[in-house]
C-alpha cells in the first residue's frame, strides 16, 4: 500500500512542470441554454430620483358656517397678598418679610390659607463682616416697592408691580438710602387686569327686548342674587332672579299672570329678613304691597290698602325700614296719600297719621331720614306747606317739627339733603332770600341760611343739577351755572368754577376717585354736547377730560351713568362711530377709551352706529362686578355684566 502512495506522489509532480506548456484546442460549439438558476439576493436600493415639479393649486372651498359661540366663561378673581413677618429661622437665616399670594375664590376679600398658591420670602442680609469706618459691620434692609399699572402701560382695568430687594447699591445704586432701585430689584410679580363683558341671558329670545330693571322697577341684590323686573315676551314684565353664584338667571314670581305686566318695584323696594317687599300691579288688585321671600320662594301680596282694583301706588314718596317695620306713603280715597306702615313679624298694616285731613300729605317726597331712633320726613298739611316733621315709633307720636318758609313752594330738599351729624342741610325757598342752602340742628332745634348765592329774593336754587358730599364739604351748582362749595368747618362758601357751556347732568350723580371729583355735563335740549369733567380737591382745579359731540339724531340725553370700580370711572358717552356705549378714564394716566362697542351695527350703509345704552335703566356695581342692561342687534335690551381677567406674572 505504501508503494502505491509514492507512485501517485511521483506521477504527480511530473505533471505540475508539464501543465503550463500544454496549448488549448480550439472553442467547441455554444451549448444549449441551461436552465435559470435561482433567484439572488435583494441587491443594494438606488439614490431617490429628483422630486417632481409641484402642480397647481386648486381653488379654495367655501368657508364654513360659524360655529355656535361657547357659554362665557366663568368670571375672574382678584388676586391678593398677604405680607407678615419672618423670624430668623429655616427660611431667612436673619428674618425678613413673607408673602402669602392666591387667588379670591370665594370672593370675601381675604386670602385664606386653602387659597395660597405661592409664598415668598423677602430677607434681611446678614451683617457685614467689613469694618464701615467707624468700627461697626454693616448690612442692609430689605425693601419692597410697588408701582401701579393702568391703561397706557397695558392693564386697562388697573394693576400693580410688586418689587423686592436688598438697599446694598448694587448695579450703580446708592446703598442704605432707603429707596429700591432699579438695580436693587431681586424679584418682581406683576398683576395686571383687563375688562371682559359678556351677555348674562337672553330673557327675551331673539332681538326682542327683557327690558331687565325697566320703568324704575326693581333692580336690588339679596344673598349673592341679582333680583330684577324683565318681560320675557310671554309672562310681561315680571320678577326674575340672577344667581351670582351659579351663573343661571329664571323667572320667580309671575305675579300679574299670562302675559299682562306688573312691573315689580316700580316704586318700592326694601328687604327685611331676606324678604322683599315691593309693590306690583295686577288687574284685580290694582298696584299694592306685595313680598318676596328669597328663602323659601314664595310670594303674596302684602296688604290691598286701597280696596278692589284701585291702586294704592305704595312707596310713590317715602319707602324706609325703621327699626322692624317697614314704613311707607300710600293712597287711598279715604285719606289721600299719607303714611302707613307694615310690621312683618305680625303682619299688620295700619295708617300711621293722617296729617292732611281730606287731602294728600305727601311724606318723605322731599326728604326722610332716621336719626336718633326717630323718623324725620317732609310733609304738608293744611297748610299745604311742606315742613319738616317726625315720628317715634317707640311712643307711636307725630308732630311737625320745623318750618322753613310760608309759601307752597318752600319744598325743603328740593334739589339736596344731606344729614351730618345732628344737622341737616338742605335747600329751600324762603320770602327774604329765595331757594338757598339752609340748615337745622335736630338738637337745638335752630334753622339757618348758610349762604345767599343770589342776593335778595332772587334763588340761587344750589344743587339744581348736581350735588356731592365730600369729608366736610359740599360740591354743588347754582343758578348761575358755576360749581360751588360750602365747608361745614369754618362755614365759608366759595365758587369753585365757572361753567360757559354745559351744564352737569342732573341724573347722573358725581363719583369721587382718590383726590378727584367726576361729573358729567351737557348743553340742554336737545342735547348735542357730553362732556367729562373733574375737579382736583387737592389743587381746586377743574377741567374738561372729553368732549363727544352727539351726531345728528342723536341725544346726550338724560339719564346716563357713571360707576366707579377699582378706581377707574365708567359711564356711557355717545359718538357717531360707536353711537351710545360704555367707556372709561383711568385718572392715574389720565387716559379715556371705549370700553366695548355692544351694540354694531348690521349694514355698512347706516349713517350712525345704533345704540347700546349701556346701564339705562339697570346699572349696579357689586363685588368688583358691574351688572348693566344693554342692546345689541342679535338679543335686544338684556342683562350684561362687566367681570375682570386677571394675569400673575413672577420674575
Amino acid at each position: 500500500m505504501a508503494k502505491n502512495r509514492f507512485f501517485a506522489v511521483f506521477l504527480i509532480a511530473l505533471m505540475i512542470p508539464l501543465s503550463g506548456c500544454v496549448s488549448d484546442g480550439n472553442d467547441g460549439n455554444q451549448g444549449p441554454e441551461g436552465p435559470a438558476g435561482p433567484e439572488g439576493g435583494q441587491g443594494l436600493q438606488g439614490n431617490d430620483g429628483f422630486n417632481g415639479i409641484d402642480g397647481v393649486n386648486g381653488t379654495d372651498g367655501t368657508n364654513g358656517t360659524d360655529g355656535i359661540d361657547g357659554e362665557p366663561g366663568d368670571d375672574g378673581k382678584n388676586s391678593l397678598i398677604l405680607t407678615f413677618d419672618v423670624s430668623p429661622g429655616i427660611h431667612c437665616e436673619n428674618g425678613g418679610i413673607g408673602l402669602h399670594i392666591g387667588i379670591d375664590e370665594n370672593g370675601n376679600g381675604l386670602l385664606t390659607s386653602n387659597e395660597v398658591q405661592e409664598t415668598t420670602f423677602v430677607c434681611n442680609g446678614a451683617d457685614g463682616s467689613g469694618d464701615s469706618g467707624n468700627g461697626q459691620s454693616t448690612s442692609f434692609n430689605n425693601l419692597i416697592a410697588v408701582t401701579p399699572l393702568s391703561k397706557s402701560t397695558g392693564c386697562p382695568a388697573g394693576g400693580k408691580v410688586i418689587m423686592f430687594g436688598f438697599d446694598d447699591g448694587e448695579n450703580g445704586g446708592t446703598a442704605s438710602n432707603g429707596i429700591l432701585e432699579s438695580g436693587e430689584i431681586d424679584d418682581q410679580t406683576t398683576y395686571c387686569s383687563t375688562q371682559r363683558l359678556s351677555m348674562v341671558a337672553d330673557v327675551a329670545t331673539g332681538p326682542l327686548n327683557s327690558v331687565p330693571g325697566g320703568f324704575g322697577a326693581m333692580q336690588t341684590i339679596v344673598d349673592n342674587v341679582l333680583y330684577f323686573s324683565a318681560n320675557d315676551g310671554i309672562h310681561g314684565g315680571e320678577l326674575w332672579a340672577y344667581d351670582l353664584t351659579t351663573d343661571t338667571v329664571q323667572m320667580v314670581a309671575d305675579i300679574n299672570s299670562g302675559a299682562n305686566t306688573s312691573y315689580p318695584g316700580y316704586w318700592l323696594v326694601v328687604v327685611h329678613d331676606s324678604i322683599i317687599y315691593f309693590d306690583a300691579g295686577t288687574e284685580e288688585y290694582g298696584r299694592e304691597l306685595w313680598a318676596y321671600d328669597t328663602t323659601t320662594s314664595e310670594y303674596w301680596m302684602v296688604a290691598d290698602i286701597n280696596p278692589q282694583e284701585t291702586s294704592s301706588q305704595p312707596g310713590d314718596d317715602i319707602e324706609i325700614v325703621y327699626g322692624d317695620t317697614i314704613y311707607f306713603s300710600a293712597f287711598t280715597f279715604q285719606y289721600g296719600t299719607e303714611l302707613w306702615a307694615h310690621h312683618p313679624a305680625n303682619n299688620s298694616t295700619w295708617l300711621v297719621e293722617d296729617i292732611h285731613h281730606g287731602s294728600s300729605a305727601n311724606p318723605g317726597w322731599y326728604m326722610n331720614f332716621i336719626h336718633n331712633e326717630v323718623l324725620y320726613f317732609t310733609a304738608r298739611d293744611l297748610n299745604n306747606v311742606h315742613d319738616l316733621w317726625a315720628h317715634n315709633q317707640v311712643n307711636g307720636t307725630t308732630w311737625k317739627v320745623a318750618s322753613f318758609g310760608i309759601a307752597p313752594f318752600t319744598h325743603p330738599g328740593q334739589n339736596m339733603d344731606y344729614l351730618v351729624g345732628d344737622t341737616i342741610y338742605f335747600d329751600a325757598h324762603d320770602e327774604t332770600h329765595g331757594r338757598e342752602l339752609m340748615s337745622y340742628n335736630l338738637t337745638t332745634n335752630t334753622a339757618r341760611i348758610l349762604t345767599d348765592i343770589a342776593p335778595g329774593q332772587t334763588s340761587g336754587d344750589p344743587g339744581i343739577h348736581t350735588s356731592i358730599l365730600v369729608d366736610d364739604t359740599f360740591y354743588f351748582d347754582a343758578y348761575d351755572s358755576g360749581l360751588w362749595a360750602y365747608c361745614i368747618s369754618n362755614d365759608t362758601t366759595w365758587k369753585v368754577h365757572q361753567f360757559s357751556g354745559p351744564l352737569p347732568q342732573s341724573t347722573v350723580n358725581p363719583v369721587v376717585v382718590e383726590n378727584q371729583i367726576f361729573f358729567k355735563t351737557n348743553n340742554g335740549d336737545p342735547y348735542t354736547v357730553l362732556q367729562l369733567w373733574t375737579h382736583n380737591l387737592d389743587n381746586a382745579s377743574t377741567w374738561m377730560i372729553a368732549d363727544f359731540t352727539v351726531p345728528n339724531g342723536g341725544s346726550s340725553t338724560n339719564p346716563g351713568v357713571m360707576e366707579t370700580i377699582n378706581g377707574i370711572v365708567y359711564f356711557d358717552a355717545i359718538t357717531s362711530e360707536t353711537g351710545r356705549e360704555l367707556w372709561a378714564h383711568d385718572p392715574f394716566d389720565d387716559s379715556t377709551w371705549l370700553v366695548a362697542n355692544i351694540h354694531k351695527t348690521n349694514s355698512s350703509n347706516s349713517e350712525s352706529e345704533p345704540n347700546a345704552s349701556p346701564g339705562l335703566p339697570l346699572s349696579l356695581v357689586y363685588d368688583g362686578h358691574y351688572y348693566f342692561s344693554a342692546s345689541d342687534a342679535e338679543h335686544g335690551l338684556e342683562l350684561w355684566k362687566m367681570w375682570f381677567e386677571h394675569t400673575i406674572t413672577y420674575e
